[in-house]
């Protein structure tokens, strides 16, 4: 009886390990998801921005080749 006593506590501390383990692994997932995300949005917003001018640019060309012809 002792023997399973013993056996059900050590299964109650491994089940409790191995849920905070789930619980932290998720935290820092979705704390460094968070983060990638916030680096990102700056990289792609100056991306888009210079995609924007080079769209002008080549729409700037076009009209002055388009008027040459």
């Amino acid at each position: 009886m002792i023997f399973e006593l013993n056996y059900a506590d050590q299964e109650k501390y491994i089940l409790e390990g191995q849920r905070r383990y789930r619980e932290q692994m998720n935290s820092q997932y979705t704390a460094g998801y968070t983060d990638a995300e916030e680096k990102c949005k700056a990289e792609i917003a100056k991306k888009d921005a210079e995609i924007a001018e080079k769209h002008s640019k080549i729409s700037k060309l076009q009209s002055e080749h388009n008027k040459q012809e």
